[in-house]
């Protein structure tokens, strides 16, 4: 049976996927597949019980020591309620990790997702027509932007020190750094993370504008190559691939905030911005140049 649980619980748009794929490529941590399966966010998906959840993360006791996943989910109270409850309610140990981003820049990277996918909370469809910013923030935007009530939710967890709180823009500065503290964090050896945790941070940078890879290009196109490719390309590899040869999704509208917007939204987020300085110890205008 697993008894320690890493949990990347957001913030979306905040750099969870890539944390997920540094950590999942240490020797001690299984990594679940898929990465975001929400279990704890959902009544429906936590019924599914202890041994569906197990099952995601083909974890062998004699070599792993921490299951992880990251679930964005896990922030987006009140839409998503009642994670901690059901944390609670699960023996294990688990260890949480929230990266959080410039709530502006935070707000336009999902009015972009959104536009596109449709989804902004689990895996139902928004009823919401527009999620341009023409159409004004959307109220699970903002929430989610709220980072010290997100925190709250978990106040157990961060008074026992199973909390840790990074930003998406500390990982894009130092990769090796954040993957490191949070491999210490979840109790395993940071110098047992792959050297390419660096070389591929650097490669994420530079996907605006880079050309596809022509291997790829040519195994779409040819079955048995395709077969080859596969046979020999690491998995996460051939998923960034494949993700940049899909066609593009046309998001129409806007998805650049307006300085009002920003001056309105930054003032809207205030109080919870304070709150997060002076209760959870990350300073907006020293992270992100946001002045209170």
């Amino acid at each position: 049976m697993i008894d320690r649980y890493g949990l990347i619980i957001g913030a979306m748009k905040a750099g969870t996927t890539t944390l997920f794929g540094h950590l999942a490529r240490h020797p001690h941590i299984a990594g679940a597949k898929p990465k975001e399966p929400g279990f704890f966010a959902f009544d429906d998906i936590f019924a599914n019980g202890r041994d569906w959840y197990d099952g995601l993360f083909s974890f062998d006791p004699a070599v792993h020591r921490v299951a992880l996943e990251a679930s964005t989910d896990y922030s987006k109270y009140p839409h998503c309620q009642g994670v901690s409850a059901r944390l609670a309610a699960f023996s294990g140990e688990f260890r949480l990790i929230y990266t959080l981003r410039n709530p502006l820049r935070r707000i336009e990277s999902h009015a972009l997702h959104v536009q596109t996918r449709r989804r902004e909370v689990g895996r139902i469809e928004s009823d919401r027509p527009d999620h341009s910013l023409d159409a004004g923030v959307s109220p699970v935007s903002l929430d989610v932007s709220r980072y010290a009530m997100q925190l709250d939710q978990y106040k157990d967890y961060f008074d026992r020190g199973a909390v840790l709180i990074t930003t998406v823009e500390r990982l894009s500065a130092d990769p090796s750094g954040v993957a490191r503290a949070a491999c210490a964090h979840l109790g395993v050896d940071p110098d047992l993370l792959p050297d390419e945790v660096e070389r591929r941070n650097e490669g994420a940078q530079s996907v605006p504008g880079r050309k596809v890879h022509p291997l790829w290009k040519a195994a779409s196109s040819i079955g048995p190559l395709k077969a080859a490719v596969k046979a020999v390309m690491p998995q996460d590899v051939r998923k960034e691939l494949r993700m940049k040869t899909r066609p593009k999704v046309e998001a129409r509208g806007r998805f650049v905030l307006t300085a009002g917007e920003e001056a309105s939204i930054v003032e809207t987020l205030r109080d919870d911005l304070i709150r997060l300085r002076d209760v959870y110890g990350i300073d907006c205008e020293a992270e992100w140049g946001i002045r209170l």
